[in-house]
């Protein structure tokens, strides 16, 4: 009789024990697990490779042949053999665990198939929206993969706005699941974005610097709840603001590392004279508007307290200066056509002051942004993240001047006329204004040649 079947009794002599096996309950076979878990005599979740079993065991888990996953609506694929004969194979491929594999799971697309299909879309052609240069195209194509793999982050954000791109091509019906999946890759990047900041170097910066430049792309390419793209902008100014203070503070090394900036820095300056007569006017207005409203600031004088005010006043005259100087370089810029997008720098080169007040709704700053806009709708194709903004967001900002600031918008009626037509719209310019009534009697400009009485916001309507 083996030893453990022996009890030992109080007296210390030995006594044969017979165990009684336990029922067995009942539960469900499947020859769905992997090997590992056969070979163990284990219950496999049938959720690897890895399984659990595997992963706690450190274990290379294996598969004999592709499961069958019945709840999973898709029809078989089709798959021909070399004679040309069609066979049908019911595939079914992994859906990790995790908020990704969860949400693949209830729109019934595999995580494993979307990422390469969204690695496919960076490489084939999201990357594109991106490059400046041509110097650019390797290194967002072939290197920042490659990094990408290290930096789970940089992963994440290049799954992410590859699939925001994919839901803006998409049908309603399919935008839903690119949506989900982009938002979902974009926060796990972000939180693990955050926790690197701390640690930034020499073989990291680069990396770090392109996370903050295509987050801004991923936040404004992603719905919003208010439907607002002016709050869309908002959000994504401070992410703006975030990438320049890492390009300034990692400048040095940005200059050494695989990322072609050098290059580019070294291309800029176009000449003002290459703007076009119609911008250059618009521009200049934009200065004339600035002079005029702080015209009694610059010659203010008198006590200390006159003297301060004056000089906060004198600074925000020259950040409007600085602001509308760099529009004038983003106007050069695409005018040339050296720098691919350039125009998507305004923020950057406007300043964090500038862009505070865009969150404050200043109205001068809000004009200005219009005229961004306008340069915006001019943009290759390609850069559809920012091009695809433009419209909405000037006629957002026409709306709530005319709301909010109904005497700057008469004033500033032509600056705001000019924004609108240059993106193939017409605002109609008010003759009679009733504010006792509600209503406003306007006349349309250019192809519109009739009264119509409306009430509510200003109407935008686009030309055909």
């Amino acid at each position: 009789m083996p030893s453990s079947a022996l009890k030992f009794v109080s007296d210390g002599s030995t006594a044969p024990v017979i165990k009684t096996m336990q029922k067995r309950r009942s539960h469900k076979k499947s020859r769905n697990g992997c090997q590992n878990c056969k070979k163990w005599h284990t219950k496999c979740d049938e959720q690897g490779p890895p399984c659990n079993n595997c992963i706690l065991r450190k274990a290379q888990c294996v598969y004999n042949r592709p499961k069958i996953n019945n709840s999973n609506n898709r029809g078989p694929l089709t798959i021909r053999s070399k004679d040309g004969d069609a066979e049908l194979w019911p595939v079914a491929v992994e859906r990790p665990r995790g908020d990704v594999g969860a949400l693949c799971g209830a729109y019934g697309g595999p995580s494993r198939l979307m990422e390469l299909e969204l690695m496919h879309q960076w490489s084939t052609n999201t990357y594109k929206a991106f490059c400046g240069i041509p110097e650019d195209g390797e290194y967002l194509q072939v290197l920042l993969p490659r990094f990408a793999l290290n930096y789970d982050y940089m992963l994440n954000c290049i799954l992410a706005i590859s699939s925001l791109q994919i839901a803006k091509l998409a049908g309603e019906r399919n935008a839903t699941k690119y949506i989900n999946a982009g938002l979902e890759y974009y926060n796990r990047g972000s939180s693990s974005f955050r926790t690197q900041l701390s640690s930034m170097n020499a073989d990291n910066c680069h990396v770090l610097y392109m996370f903050s430049a295509l987050a801004i792309a991923a936040q404004l390419s992603m719905p919003h709840r208010s439907g607002s793209v002016l709050d869309l902008l908002v959000v994504a100014l401070d992410l703006v603001n975030g990438s320049t203070s890492i390009g300034m503070i990692g400048m040095p090394w940005l200059l050494n590392s695989p990322f072609p900036l050098r290059l580019f820095i070294s291309r800029m300056g176009a000449s003002k004279d290459l703007i076009d007569p119609d911008s250059r006017f618009a521009l200049a207005r934009l200065h004339a508007i600035n002079d005029q409203r702080n015209k009694a600031t610059l010659e203010s004088v008198g006590s200390d307290e006159e003297e301060a005010s004056g000089v906060i006043l004198v600074r925000d005259h020259e950040l409007y200066h600085m602001s509308i100087e760099g529009l004038e370089m983003c106007f050069a810029e695409e005018a040339r056509g050296v720098l691919r997008g350039f125009s998507t720098a305004f923020p950057g080169l406007a300043g964090k002051p500038f862009t505070s007040l865009i969150g404050r709704a200043d109205p001068f700053a809000l004009l200005i942004v219009m005229h961004w806009a306008a340069l915006l709708n001019q943009l290759d194709k390609n850069i559809w993240w920012a091009q695809s903004i433009s419209e909405g967001l000037a006629m957002e900002i026409a709306n709530l001047l005319r709301t909010r600031h109904p005497d700057l918008a008469l004033e500033w009626a032509e600056p705001m006329s000019w924004a609108l037509n240059r993106l193939g719209l017409s605002t109609p310019q008010s003759r009679e204004l009733s504010y006792s009534s509600g209503l406003e009697r306007v006349k349309w400009t250019k192809k519109h040649d009739f009264v119509q009485v409306r009430t509510g916001d200003l109407q935008c309507v686009r030309l055909t």
